[in-house]
């Protein structure tokens, strides 16, 4: 049975696999080479089909992760939706219903036809799922708990299909909803208003107010919170769903949160929200553990993009284990809806190995696009029997290397197959980075690779939660501060840690061990390879336009070493 899942939204993609087993998953900024991008993603599907030889009529389903969707143009002007406040809600509450009405049969036949018009299939092949159960759908099925137990799947974002969080029970492939809250009392929203507030862009640069949390004074924040406490909180009759703490609904709070925080410090701000989150989080987490019984967690939607959240989550005395799905913002819900549909149909568990999931480029191919590419500066290229090897002499002599190899990783972060590398000893080598191509801001950390066999003497991990993608932050041991010094936070010491297994990926892990040889240091330095404000790369003539454009002096790509001379 082949599946394709598509999501449409922003950060959108495709998903395809055969019985149940991912072949493909590529999202659609890779290959138009503009960031998070947005609507139907025609190349992401061309892509995957490529990659499989296989022809659209072989398609026995399509399925749409949300059942409804804004147009691309809406989602790209999504700016107007922030500059609102009160008096704009009670205008609102008098259209929406009549707008809902009208737009939600124009926009499924709209994407129904977008289908029928590529795809060329029956439209009774296509089937629309909801997009907090697509997100539930990712977290349980792509977790690999035990199927025979009962698993709590909680999932939390901005809003889809009238939702932002949910409450679930998995068990034997089923999921079964008990809570929901209505998209009118976000935590996913609170957010990213609090991120355009501080002149970020919401959907994006979330991460980047986590990152600048720990740097605020924490009496300073602390007053802060109470802010946040008086818009948003947990259900006084059901601890399961969040509610609204006044009559303004979390979508039209931006100039509520411009009065509150006139003269407040950036820092500070950033601090406030992200404790209120954590706070918030613990506590319906708690209640949800309580109400259901159930200490084995799986958690989806861009909520849980946090890391810092997450470790708190799963530090809990009340939690045994904590899946989050990898890279769970929307770009995720495609995976949901292929296995929705997958589980209909067969009740066999499928496990996933990792998340390398887009093409790869043989050597051959490699060398006929250096041949093809007008690089502007002179190079040199050389071949290696062992180029991960060479890679690992060149950054244990303080060089930095941007690596391609293999399958292109999916999803938000870089796990080593399109990355750039450094010795994670040298706390230089960040400001070396930020001038050569990142542009990072100066608060922000990088991360560590870390071996699975040595990962417990530099990161505090005493559920031994496996964690490949980079999806929880740990507390780093005293000698990761000194021979990690420039892949963890510099303010709070947390590592966004990458634990890397051979089953896993046998190159990358072949790397960071010959680094070890030279070095006694078990892990590597790990950044995405993208140009800023660009996605990662996919193909060698991306990684080259990156190399050329950039200050990057080494370019490991397959088995071939690129320098400038």
């Amino acid at each position: 049975m082949i599946t394709l899942g598509i999501h449409d939204g922003h950060n959108s993609g495709a998903t395809l696999i055969k019985d149940g087993k991912i072949l493909y998953s590529i999202l659609e900024e890779r290959i138009t080479r503009v960031k998070n991008e947005i609507g139907y993603p025609i190349n992401s599907i061309n892509e995957i089909f490529s990659l499989s030889n296989l022809s659209f009529d072989k398609i026995d389903c399509v399925a749409y992760s949300t059942k409804f969707m804004h147009t691309k143009e809406h989602l790209k002007n999504m700016l107007d939706w922030y500059d609102v406040g009160h008096e704009d809600q009670q205008r609102d509450k008098l259209q929406v219903n009549d707008y809902l009405k009208t737009i939600f049969d124009k926009r499924r036949n709209e994407r129904i036809e977008q289908i029928e018009n590529h795809l060329k299939i029956d439209k009774r092949k296509i089937k629309f799922y909801d997009h907090h159960t697509c997100h539930a759908a990712a977290a349980y099925y792509g977790s690999n708990f035990n199927f025979n137990e009962k698993i709590l799947v909680l999932t939390a974002d901005g809003a889809g299909d009238g939702l932002c969080s949910t409450v679930s029970i998995a068990q034997n492939g089923n999921i079964k909803r008990i809570a929901s809250t209505d998209r009118k009392a976000s935590l996913g929203k609170l957010y990213s208003r609090v991120t355009y507030l501080l002149g970020l862009k919401p959907w994006e640069h979330e991460y980047k107010v986590m990152g600048l949390a720990p740097y605020g004074d924490k009496d300073r924040s602390d007053s802060l919170v109470k802010v946040f406490e008086d818009l948003l909180g947990l259900d006084n009759k059901n601890g399961l769903e969040f509610t609204i703490k006044s009559d303004l609904e979390i979508n039209y709070a931006y100039k509520f949160l411009k009065e509150k925080f006139e003269r407040a410090r950036f820092d500070e701000i950033s601090r406030a929200i992200q404790l209120f989150t954590e706070k918030i989080l613990i506590e319906w987490v708690k209640n949800c553990v309580e109400e259901t019984k159930i200490n084995k967690i799986a958690l989806g939607g861009g909520v849980f993009m946090n890391v810092k959240a997450n470790q708190k989550i799963y530090n809990l005395s009340c939690v045994d284990k904590v899946f989050a799905f990898p890279s769970c913002g929307d770009e995720s819900l495609s995976f949901g809806a292929c296995w929705l549909h997958h589980y209909e149909n067969a009740n066999e568990q499928i496990k996933i190995d990792n998340i390398y999931l887009g093409g790869s480029f043989t050597n051959e191919k490699v060398k006929s696009e250096i041949d093809s590419f007008s690089f502007s500066q002179e190079i040199s290229v050389k071949k290696y029997d062992n180029i991960e090897a060479e890679i690992a002499k060149k950054l244990s002599e303080n060089n930095v290397v941007a690596r391609f190899s293999g399958n292109m990783e999916w999803g938000a972060r870089a796990l080593g197959n399109r990355s750039i590398l450094a010795n994670p000893s040298d706390w230089e080598n960040i400001e070396l980075i930020n001038s050569m191509i990142k542009k990072r801001d100066f608060w922000m950390p990088f991360a560590p690779s870390i071996l699975h066999e040595r990962h417990n003497e530099y990161i505090s991990n005493p559920k031994k939660i496996h964690s490949p993608y980079m999806m929880l932050a740990f507390d780093s041991k005293e000698i990761a501060r000194k021979n990690l010094k420039a892949a963890i936070h510099p303010r709070d010491k947390t590592a966004r840690a990458q634990i890397v297994k051979k089953s896993e990926n046998l190159k990358y892990h072949n790397l960071i061990r010959s680094f070890e040889d030279l070095t006694g240091i078990p892990a590597v330095l790990n950044t995405s390879f993208n140009l800023h404000g660009y996605p990662l790369v996919y193909t060698p003539k991306d990684a080259f336009e990156v190399f050329d454009k950039s200050g990057l002096q080494y370019l490991a790509i397959e088995d071939y070493l690129i320098a400038k001379k």
